[in-house]
């Protein structure tokens, strides 16, 4: 890892996995123990096929532009003003803070508050889509029920797997490189306690799991340590993570398995002996993309496909971006783009 300073650049490549660039620049160890982890807690992936320029992009840049990711993030960390004060001291952190913000009532809030603000249009719950067509400029949506909604633009939001079978007829190629992305599962497994049931101090907000360590769990967040509100005041609450790309086959199990191999090593890393007041198991089936090596050039390809077909925009966390945010930004961008064609195409307009 000391080696690092004076490693020369990697060769000059489009994109590169993650974990070739940190066992490249840093060693294994590094990548099994700090890397791997952190990636898992974020992306539920395995480090070897993801795509470093679609994940981390900042290292593949300060190696290309500094040589040395070490020098810069030291030399970054040097330049930032000092704290005098002891409260300013402890402010620092204000930048892990920023990262960890969620909704007092969870994230429907988010949902519901966009819904109540709708003043045009109708919005039609439940309601699956079967096909995708377009005819004289404008977009018909068939649905389950029989219904089919003509519009002049569409936005489909849904994940890739789901995307590809509606634009199949439409852009059977578009539908091949959509097919392409890949996903994976994973359960959130939320656990009550009293305070005093849980020896461990709880002094941070979690951890996570290496996945050389063959434990079970990708990772525990102290979800009451870590957002206010969370549990009454005396109580706890933990969330441990199962499944992701690495240990697809434990995202499989029934509740009381899941919950007992949770129990099980929350003992190990907690020292938890006791029942749980509660258990409340969440299933994520292919909910996380997987951006592989060359995702960027996947998305460019898919972006140039769809403009072919006006009124239409793809949005989501598939593309660029896995994060609440990423999606926000995303789902701006398709409507900014289909309202522009529609507005520099009146004429071709037809009653929605």
């Amino acid at each position: 890892m000391a080696l690092e300073f004076v490693l020369p650049r990697g060769p000059q490549q489009e994109d590169e996995s993650l974990g070739s660039f940190v066992r490249r620049r840093f060693g294994r160890e590094v990548l099994e123990r700090v890397a791997q982890p952190l990636i898992g807690g974020i992306y539920t992936a395995d480090p070897d096929p993801l795509s470093l320029a679609a994940t981390m992009p900042r290292f593949l840049q300060m190696e290309r532009e500094h040589r040395s990711v070490i020098a810069v993030l030291w030399k970054a960390n040097r330049s930032r003003p000092r704290r005098s004060r002891p409260q300013e001291a402890k402010s620092t952190s204000g930048v892990r803070w920023s990262l960890f913000v969620s909704l007092r009532n969870g994230m429907q809030t988010l949902v519901d508050t966009l819904t109540a603000r709708l003043s045009l249009g109708h919005i039609h719950q439940h309601c699956a889509v079967t096909q995708l067509g377009r005819t004289d400029g404008q977009w018909s949506v068939a649905c389950t029920d029989g219904r089919t909604f003509f519009a002049d633009g569409v936005i489909l939001a849904t994940p890739p797997f789901q995307t590809a079978p509606l634009v199949r007829r439409l852009d059977p190629q578009l539908a091949e490189h959509l097919a392409t992305i890949r996903y994976s599962s994973a359960a959130t497994v939320n656990l009550a306690f009293r305070r005093d049931q849980i020896p461990h101090p709880l002094n941070g907000f979690g951890f996570v799991v290496p996945h050389v360590e063959n434990r079970k769990i990708i990772a525990c967040s102290f979800s009451s340590v870590k957002y206010a509100d969370r549990a009454p005041e005396g109580y706890v609450l933990l969330r441990a993570f199962v499944g992701g790309s690495l240990q697809a086959e434990l995202f499989n199990l029934d509740d009381a398995e899941m919950e007992q191999v949770v129990r099980h090593e929350l003992a190990t890393f907690l020292g938890i002996h006791t029942a749980p007041l509660f258990v409340h198991i969440a299933r994520y089936p292919q909910s996380m993309p997987q951006y592989r090596v060359g995702h960027l050039r996947l998305v460019e390809t898919i972006d140039k496909l769809v403009v072919q077909h006006p009124g239409l925009a793809l949005a989501g966390n598939a593309y660029r971006g896995v994060g609440i945010a990423d999606c926000v930004r995303s789902g701006e961008a398709a409507a900014e783009s289909v309202l522009n064609q529609i507005t520099q195409n009146p004429s071709s307009n037809s009653p929605r």
